[in-house]
């Protein structure tokens, strides 16, 4: 810790300046604290309607949020599950599908595989279990939070009203 003299504060202690800017740090939050706990995503304006979607990145993983038909936000990570390519860029949106344009496999806007070159082939179970990656999605008062830990509690229980 730093000290810093304030005049009429007195002493005030600090975190080195190294806590703000270590690459070390940073992945150490990552890992210990941003994947395990409920961490802001974005606004609902940002998908207002049905397709509408919307990327961002938490703790280095790519992540999308997409409004479905149902009007409820669901967020998945941002990769096809037949190759790993992104499957969407920025903000947007897509009226039946996401669509990946590396071999054209697709998926609804609740994550499940629409449609893929050669899917045929593949065992009925095994196609039914090829889905999109999901992530925990909560909204509270417009603003969207997302929890990549698979077991997290639902984010508003510990919230006073």
């Amino acid at each position: 810790m730093g000290l810093v003299e304030t005049g009429d504060a007195g002493v005030v202690h600090t975190l080195d300046p190294a806590y703000y800017t270590s690459d070390a740090i940073y992945q150490q939050e990552c890992f210990g604290l941003f994947m395990y706990t409920w961490q802001f995503a974005g606004h609902v304006s940002q998908a207002p309607n049905p397709g509408d979607y919307f990327t961002f990145e938490i703790a280095g993983q790519q992540l999308f949020c997409i409004r479905n038909y149902d009007n409820v936000l669901l967020t998945f990570y941002n990769v096809c599950q037949h190759r790993a390519h992104e499957l969407v860029k920025g903000q947007g949106h897509r009226d039946k599908a996401i669509v990946c344009p590396y071999h054209a496999w697709a998926y609804r806007l609740d994550g499940s595989l629409l449609r893929g070159p050669n899917i045929e082939v593949m065992p009925e179970s095994v196609r039914d279990s090829v889905c999109l990656t999901s992530v925990s999605t909560q909204e509270f008062c417009g603003f969207i939070f997302v929890n990549l830990d698979d077991e997290a509690g639902q984010w508003k229980a510990g919230f006073r009203k």
